[in-house]
């Protein structure tokens, strides 16, 4: 497998009004067809920008939290939770992978350009409204797993620094057979690559 590093502390991004909507431009993850070798995916905003102006502010934490791998950079978020290393997960940690999802997104009529990551995190950061902190470490409920979902640039010969655009991501209910996959993943997805 690859050996990807989390970012340093001088890296991380600083806590304040209005940094937790300021995301990295790309994301290193695991390649789809090889997980032994590491891709970069751009990251979607524009769906968590207007899921922010609207009120609802957990897929920028979850975003944060389970696939950048960082607490919310929001005011008070050290002193509420008190993060430990390596507590969280990030993209990169992925154990498994699809391609295809069986339903359309947006320009993909049949789904096929699409690659789901599958990561099991122990705990995610969610909003709560506190004059504290507005982010709390939570412990994931037993029986979810989190998928990451990204659309695949077509390749044309050329190689790209950037495979896609991961576009969008939550928890999913696990596999009872299967925990460590989305339920119905043998349906939900077309074929598993790792």
């Amino acid at each position: 497998m690859a050996k990807v590093t989390k970012l340093t502390l001088a890296e991380r991004p600083v806590s304040g009004t209005g940094e937790w909507l300021r995301f990295p431009d790309a994301i290193t993850a695991l390649a789809p067809e090889d997980r032994n070798q590491v891709c970069a995916y751009k990251i979607g905003r524009d769906d968590t920008l207007k899921a922010a102006r609207a009120g609802r502010r957990q897929p920028a934490f979850q975003l944060w939290s389970v696939v950048l791998g960082h607490p919310p950079p929001v005011p008070g978020v050290e002193y509420r939770n008190r993060p430990e290393p390596n507590e969280l997960t990030s993209l990169v940690e992925a154990h498994a992978c699809f391609r295809g999802i069986e339903r359309p997104l947006a320009e993909d009529d049949e789904g096929s350009n699409v690659v789901a990551y599958v990561l099991r995190p122990k705990v995610f950061y969610e909003y709560t409204a506190d004059m504290v902190c507005t982010a709390t470490k939570v412990t994931v409920p037993p029986g979810f797993v989190f998928v990451a979902y990204a659309k695949l640039v077509e390749p044309d010969g050329v190689p790209r620094a950037v495979r896609g655009v991961l576009t969008h991501w939550g928890f999913v209910e696990a596999d009872e057979a299967t925990p460590e996959l989305p339920v119905n993943y043998a349906t939900r997805y077309r074929v598993r690559l790792w």
